[in-house]
This record gives structure tokens, C-alpha cells and sequence, in this order.
């Protein structure tokens, strides 16, 4: 047998209709994916590769993209702490105990003092006794200095606790407007629930209008039909009539 031309011959037609099969199709597919991916451990290797590829570009975006906090700066980032007890203040040293004899009655008993020893002697404790009153007022202006300081830092703390009840004023705006922000979404989800109710009313007149011209439309067609019966049952008994007195319908 001669093939036409440009046609295929029986043995390579049932070849075309194999390999179109639906086995040789998944056949193919199969081939395919093998070869694209190669065996299971290599696949599990590109998986592995992938995930761990994932995993920098994440740790790499945790990097380059750090949330940020308060963006004013705070102003207790200029304070210094302090370990000095004495701030800074060269507070002066004085031993006491040079300045106590061993016995008041009896100073330097075991010694003999003359009278010049007793003039200089007397003259020296005078001289001590100003520079106490002298060392005691300048404690007590250094006392009158702290307690400046006190007052000067508790007057500090008044302003800085003026200004926190400021920010706090502030922040209570800030809750009005919102308060008053979240009143008025509140007042337009009434109004849109409000509307949906409408449209639900309306959609029920609308049921209820077409279940009405339903029921009419029925109970046309109910009394069509009882009509058309009635009008059968007449045109049957006048042709029984008419057979019954041996005459023929028109």
C-alpha cells in the first residue's frame, strides 16, 4: 500500500498515538524532573541550600532594617554620673586630735612651766580658741551653702515636675482629640449600620413585592386553568347532548 504523501503509515501512527499516551506522558514528566533536580539527596541539598541562603538574607535584613524608638532624644542622656560624694568640693581636712591636750587640768603635767610659758601658753590657747570660732563659722557657712544647694535643687525638681505635668496636660489633648477621633468612627459605623438596615428593609419590600406578584402570577394561572376545565366540561356535555339527539356537531 502506498502512504499519501506527507501522511504518516499505520506503524507510525500507532507510534504517534504511544507516545501521546497518558503513560508516556507522565513517563516524560518524570524524566524531566529527575533530571532537573537530580536524585533525592541532591534535592534534599538544594532545599538545604536554599533555607540556609534564606536565612542570611533574613539575619541580613535584621541588620539593615532595626526598628526605632523615641526620635526627640532624651534629655537625661547629658547627665553624668557622679562618684565624687563631696561633688567636686575640696573639702578642707582637719585633725582634732592635735588640739586636745592629755589632761585639761593637768596640761603637760610631768612639764614645768614658767610664767613666760604661761603667758605664751595662754596666748596660744586664745589663738587656737579664735581659729575655732573662725573653722566654726566657715562649717556653718559651709552648712548655709548645702542647704542653698538643697533648696537650690529642690527648686530644680519644681520646674522639671512643672514641666512633666505639662507634657501631662499634653497628653491629655492628645486623649481628647483621640477619644474625640474615635467618637466620630464610632458615629459613622452607626450610620453605616443604619444604611445596612435600610438596605435590608429595602430588599425585603422588594421579596415581598415579587412573593406577591408570584402568588398573583399563580393564582392567574390557577383560574386560567379552573377556566379552561370548565369551558372543556361545557364543550363535552353540549357534543354528549348533541349525540345523545342523533345529530352531528358543528
Amino acid at each position: 500500500m502506498v502512504s499519501r504523501k506527507g501522511g504518516l503509515t499505520g506503524s507510525e501512527r500507532v507510534k504517534e498515538q504511544d507516545e501521546n499516551s497518558i503513560g508516556a506522558r507522565a513517563k516524560r514528566i518524570a524524566d524531566d524532573a529527575l533530571a532537573s533536580l537530580g536524585n533525592v539527596s541532591q534535592a534534599t541539598a538544594k532545599v538545604v541550600e536554599t533555607t540556609a541562603q534564606a536565612g542570611k538574607t533574613l539575619g541580613d535584613i535584621a541588620q539593615t532594617i532595626k526598628p526605632t524608638g523615641y526620635q526627640n532624644g532624651f534629655q537625661s542622656s547629658a547627665l553624668v554620673h557622679k562618684s565624687d560624694v563631696y561633688d567636686g568640693l575640696a573639702f578642707p581636712k582637719q585633725d582634732f586630735s592635735g588640739m586636745i591636750p592629755n589632761d585639761l587640768l593637768n596640761p603637760q603635767i610631768e612639764l614645768q612651766a614658767s610664767e613666760e610659758q604661761l603667758t605664751n601658753g595662754l596666748a596660744v590657747y586664745a589663738g587656737a580658741s579664735r581659729a575655732q570660732q573662725l573653722l566654726s563659722a566657715g562649717c556653718k557657712y559651709i552648712g548655709e551653702v548645702g542647704k542653698t544647694r538643697i533648696e537650690y535643687h529642690k527648686a530644680e525638681q519644681s520646674v522639671i515636675r512643672g514641666s512633666t505635668e505639662a507634657i501631662k496636660v499634653q497628653q491629655e489633648v492628645v486623649r481628647f482629640d483621640t477619644a474625640n477621633v474615635n467618637l466620630a468612627i464610632d458615629q459613622e459605623k452607626l450610620i453605616h449600620a443604619d444604611e445596612k438596615l435600610i438596605q435590608a428593609r429595602v430588599t425585603t419590600q422588594a421579596l415581598r413585592n415579587e412573593t406577591e406578584l408570584q402568588r398573583l402570577f399563580y393564582e392567574r394561572m390557577e383560574e386560567k386553568k379552573k377556566a379552561d376545565t370548565e369551558r372543556l366540561d361545557v364543550e363535552i356535555q353540549r357534543v354528549r347532548q348533541t349525540y345523545l339527539k342523533g345529530g352531528v356537531p358543528v
